[in-house]
């Protein structure tokens, strides 16, 4: 059986060659900025919504042409955020009985795809989390992210930001 895939958006923000990143409450690791897609809403309107709830910033996506189709995320992974709410799916199933996800992961997500964009900011630069969201949130060089900080990213994380550092110089220049 599949795992329950969820689908979620983000968004990378690079500001004078550092990017913005939070540290997830549950993961305890640094990501971009980024949730759950809600229902009929686009991956791109999404990542600026969560971005707006997680730092307080306004931004908007990039897009790499301007057309009347969405913008192209600059990746999507798909990767695992509970495999135990995976295992117990599997055993409900097996047992006839009902599903009941983790306690940490009510939701029932098992994986994650994950559309992730380069944004520009539109509003003031002042960080300010919403209610309940995490309150680490940091800007990043990529020093920073190659030296200490390597290991406190998630798995996906490194790659997509040495791409957005790279998408971000092309746009500047």
């Amino acid at each position: 059986m599949i795992p329950k895939i969820c689908l979620t958006a983000s968004a990378f923000l690079i500001r004078e060659n550092k990017v913005l990143l939070v540290k997830h409450k549950k993961l305890q690791k640094w990501l971009s900025p980024g949730g759950h897609i809600d229902e009929n809403e686009l991956p791109h309107m999404a990542a600026q919504r969560e971005f707006l709830e997680e730092t307080g910033l306004k931004i908007q996506i990039y897009s790499s042409r301007e057309t009347l189709f969405h913008p192209i995320p600059i990746a999507i992974n798909e990767h695992w955020v509970c495999e135990e709410n995976y295992n117990r799916r599997l055993l409900a199933l097996k047992n006839k009985q009902p599903f009941i996800p983790t306690e940490k992961w009510r939701k029932g997500c098992e994986k994650h795809l994950n559309f992730s964009y380069l944004a520009k900011l539109v509003g003031p630069s002042i960080i300010k989390p919403g209610e309940g969201e995490s309150t680490e949130v940091t800007w990043f060089s990529m020093k920073d992210l190659e030296g200490e900080y390597r290991n406190e990213l998630a798995i996906s994380v490194f790659e997509e930001v040495v791409t957005a550092f790279e998408l971000a110089k092309l746009i500047h220049s």
